[in-house]
C-alpha cells in the first residue's frame, strides 16, 4: 500500500470514509495540517479513489475545496500537489488575523448573551476531549469552530473567509508542529485555559479586554508551537500567560 493509501485509511476516522467529498477533503486536509503531506506531494485523483473506494469526481470536488483553501495547488495536466505557506507568508495571515479578531472580540464584549457564552463553553468542553486525546485535528477544527462562532457574534460576518484562510495557514505551523511535541505541547500551553480566559472577559462585557486577550491567546500560541512562525513575526519573548 503506498504511503497516500495508508493514510487516508489507516488515520482518516472511520465516520468521514463514509462521505464521500467529504471524507476525501477532511482526511487530506487533516494530512496536510499533520504534515504527513509534505509540501510537493504529488496528490493523484485514481490513487485516492481507489484508497477512499469512491469515484475520481469525489476526488476532484474535494481536491477543488481544498484549492479554495490554499492547501493544494492545481496546475492541469501537470497534476495536483500539496502547496508550500512560507512562514513569512503565514506571519502576514497571522498579522491580519490579530486586526479582524481583536476588533471582533471587542464587538463581541458588547454583543454576547448567554446563549453565545453557552455555545463557546461547549465547544472549550470539547476541546478539553480532543487535548487529553492527544488530537491535534480536533482541536484545529474546533477552534475553528471557536472563532468562526465569536466573529458571527461580533457581526462582521462578511470577514469569515479571510479569517478561515488566515487561522488555517497559521495552523499548518502551530498545530502541525503540536502534533509532533505530543503531550509537550499541552503542558506547555493548554489551548482551552486560554479560550476561557476569552470567555470571562467577553462575559463581563469588557470590550478592552477581550481584545487583549484574543490577543495574548494567538501570540502565544504561536510563540509556544512554532518557534519558526514566532520568529518571522519579529517576536521576542514569548508573551507571559497568567495561571
Amino acid at each position: 500500500m503506498n504511503e497516500i493509501a495508508r493514510l487516508l485509511t489507516d488515520d482518516a476516522p472511520a465516520p468521514l470514509r463514509q462521505r464521500k467529498a467529504g471524507a476525501v477533503y477532511h482526511a487530506l486536509k487533516r494530512a496536510i495540517l499533520l504534515r504527513e503531506l509534505a509540501a510537493g506531494q504529488a496528490l493523484l485523483e485514481q490513487q485516492i479513489a481507489a484508497a477512499m473506494g469512491c469515484s475520481q469526481g469525489t476526488v476532484r470536488e474535494a481536491l477543488l475545496r481544498l484549492q479554495e483553501d490554499g492547501l493544494v495547488l492545481r496546475r492541469g495536466y501537470r497534476g495536483t500537489v500539496v502547496s508550500h505557506t512560507s512562514a513569512p507568508e503565514a506571519a502576514e495571515m497571522v498579522r491580519i488575523r490579530l486586526q479582524i479578531e481583536q476588533t471582533a472580540a471587542a464587538r463581541a464584549a458588547e454583543r454576547c448573551g448567554e446563549a453565545e457564552l453557552a455555545g463557546l463553553e461547549a465547544l472549550v468542553g470539547r476541546m478539553e476531549q480532543a487535548e487529553g486525546a492527544g488530537d491535534s485535528y480536533a482541536l484545529h477544527e474546533l477552534d475553528h469552530a471557536f472563532h468562526r462562532s465569536l466573529l458571527e457574534t461580533s457581526g462582521l460576518v462578511a470577514l469569515q473567509p479571510i479569517l478561515s484562510r488566515c487561522l488555517l495557514h497559521m495552523h499548518r505551523y502551530t498545530v502541525g508542529n503540536r502534533a509532533g511535541l505530543g503531550e509537550a505541547a499541552a503542558e506547555r500551553l493548554p489551548a482551552a485555559g486560554q479560550h476561557r480566559r476569552l470567555i470571562e472577559a467577553l462575559a463581563a462585557g469588557d470590550p478592552a479586554c477581550a481584545a487583549e486577550a484574543v490577543r495574548r491567546h494567538i501570540e502565544s500560541v504561536v510563540a509556544s508551537w512554532s518557534p519558526e512562525l514566532w520568529a518571522a513575526l519579529g517576536g521576542g519573548t514569548a508573551p507571559a500567560e497568567d495561571g
